[in-house]
């Protein structure tokens, strides 16, 4: 798209014809698809649709706002945004944004880690479809930083709930969201450093991978791995195994213990090693 002629067609036709009545045209294609409908005997598919909603169930967004202050691994690549054209000056509205692919809410797509492993252009789509299954930690999170979802924590929720579905995005719930976005409460940093978050231990991440057919996991911290790892096993264990991961998850505590199905939606840029994803569970 060239600005500088959509800006020009646009402001010719702006003072021709004066701003858009978004409202009055909904109203009038709305009037001629009824009249067309009508006059075909076309079925309205309105009541299809409520149908077809009221069996999705309840949708809960999973993912942050992406922010120019969005908490990031590094400390100096938080993410730059400017306003390119606006509706007032151009007659319409686009920013530019420079970010990493690891910023938000965002995937880890094997190739992070893994040299000649998938990219998130040709990652499976079938992958990104998983029933949910929360594992809460939030009580030892609350008091010790650098806690783990282990193979006891994985063996706990089975005892309750059955074994892990097959395809299954294991989340861990640690009550880090909470923290969003203050970048400095996020990353935990101490003196020298080292940040302290929650992760997956190495141990539960093998036994994910070997023992039980998961599709990825995702936890609400800025790593797979505890903050203070420096062998990122987690990483290393489930990316190359073929799975994902999903860091900077909010909103898990709303699909706790219940049955939930999540969309994992991430651009699928050319040779991207993960990118930011809105994530959607359906109750």
């Amino acid at each position: 798209m060239c600005f500088e002629h959509v800006a020009k067609v646009v402001s010719a036709r702006y003072q021709k014809e004066g701003p858009p009545s978004v409202s009055r045209r909904n109203f009038l294609k709305t009037g001629a698809a009824l009249a067309a409908a009508s006059a075909t005997g076309v079925q309205l598919t309105r009541p299809r649709i409520a149908r077809a909603q009221e069996m999705m169930g309840e949708v809960v967004d999973l993912s942050h706002v992406f922010l120019t202050a969005s908490p990031t691994y590094l400390p100096d690549a938080t993410p730059a945004r400017e306003t390119v054209v606006t509706v007032e000056n151009d007659g319409f509205y686009i920013q530019s944004w420079n970010f990493g692919e690891h910023t938000g809410t965002h995937v880890d797509a094997p190739g992070h880690f893994i040299a000649g492993a998938d990219t998130i252009d040709v990652y499976p789509a079938s992958m990104l479809v998983s029933p949910a299954a929360v594992i809460d930690i939030s009580t030892r999170a609350a008091e010790e930083a650098d806690a783990a979802v282990t193979v006891d924590d994985i063996m706990a929720w089975e005892a309750e709930n059955g074994e892990l579905p097959v395809g299954a995005l294991v989340c861990m719930y640690s009550g880090w969201d909470q923290r969003w976005p203050d970048i400095e409460a996020f990353r935990n940093a101490d003196a020298d450093g080292v940040m302290h978050f929650p992760g997956f231990s190495g141990e539960a991440a093998e036994f994910l991978v070997t023992e039980r057919e998961i599709h990825g996991i995702a936890v609400d911290t800025l790593s797979l791995d505890i903050g203070s790892s420096t062998t990122f096993d987690t990483h290393v264990t489930i990316l190359g195994a073929g799975k994902y991961g999903v860091e900077g998850v909010a909103n898990l505590q709303a699909i706790m213990g219940m049955s939930a199905q999540v969309i994992v939606g991430v651009p699928r840029w050319e040779g991207g090693s993960g990118g930011p994803c809105r994530l959607l569970a359906l109750i």
